[in-house]
């Protein structure tokens, strides 16, 4: 970003810049796909949790936005001449590194408010989902061993946001734990983990010098892209998985049709941008679409529900 560009931006802007809110999709949408999932149970529906539910996933993904901006800047891993991903406001001087982790620990605190609500209700399992989910959020990028740094982030991703944030909603609208909830969070949870993916080739030859152990890093180019494509395609078919779990057995014409034209906006629009891409600038339009195929994955779902 150029200086005369920096000096024009108000105080919301960087803010918003700093937040990254193109990142709330994949906290928010395994959300939604738990409000779809319990449309079709027989238990009756507790809709007061959606909106505590909602604030607590987004608030948890910008404390760890916020967070990294911050460590990334501290530790000299993200430096803004050599940056390729989206801009960051603390290595770009916009805003100090103190500030930046005054706010991450305010939005964990909105998390944990929220939540407090949710635990009065969820009782113990919902207090560890919670309490995991806040220490996740410092040990992302900081400690020891940092998951964004070890080749378990995207295992981290999928159990996070797609396992636990699916079936711990569920749970909370509904009171029960189900095998249905479990593969949905997986196979939402696959393109989450795509959006890690994306990232960490785009930055893997930074952050080998820097000393990270990404999967991109330890399976090189070719490799990274296969595991890509796999992951975007299991979760496209997942889904006739999800439709035959709630109609016991059955698949319905028009979930397969939904399901084709999904794998196929996969292939046409993450898929080949990555494949295709020769920059880092192509690979961050890759990472917006891989971000905004799982919210596309979730209308899909939802297109199933209501006319399969």
């Amino acid at each position: 970003m150029a200086l005369q560009e920096q000096m024009t931006l108000s105080s919301l802007e960087v803010w918003l810049m700093a937040t990254r809110p193109k990142t709330i999709i994949l906290s928010v949408a395994p959300v939604l796909l738990a409000g779809l999932l319990v449309l079709d149970g027989t238990a009756p529906v507790h809709w007061l949790m959606l909106p505590a539910i909602l604030i607590s996933a987004a608030s948890i993904q910008i404390a760890t936005n916020l967070w990294n901006d911050a460590t990334d800047a501290s530790s000299g891993l993200d430096k803004a001449s050599e940056r390729l991903g989206p801009p960051r406001v603390t290595s770009l001087g916009l805003m100090d590194a103190t500030t930046v982790r005054k706010a991450a620990v305010g939005f964990l605190l909105l998390a944990a408010l929220s939540g407090l609500y949710l635990v009065y209700f969820g009782g113990l399992p919902i207090l560890a989902i919670g309490a995991i989910g806040i220490v996740c959020a410092f040990g992302y990028s900081s400690g020891p061993y940092p998951i964004s740094g070890s080749p378990l982030g995207e295992v981290f991703v999928i159990l996070f946001f797609g396992i636990m944030s699916v079936m711990g909603s569920v749970f909370l609208l509904t009171g029960e734990w189900t095998s249905t909830s479990f593969w949905s969070g997986v196979y939402i949870g696959l393109p989450a983990a795509s959006v890690l993916t994306v990232n960490n080739h785009r930055d893997r030859v930074g952050d080998k010098e820097g000393g990270r152990r990404t999967l991109a890093i330890q399976l090189g180019p070719r490799k990274t892209k296969r595991l890509y494509t796999a992951m975007m395609l299991i979760s496209c078919i997942g889904m006739i998985h999800v439709f035959n779990l709630i109609h016991h057995g059955t698949v319905s014409l028009v979930s397969l049709v939904v399901t084709a034209i999904l794998a196929a906006y996969a292939l046409a629009m993450p898929i080949r941008k990555l494949f295709l891409a020769e920059t880092p600038a192509d690979l961050n339009q890759c990472l917006v679409a891989t971000s905004q195929f799982q919210l596309v994955w979730v209308v899909a779902f939802s297109a199933i529900m209501l006319f399969a």
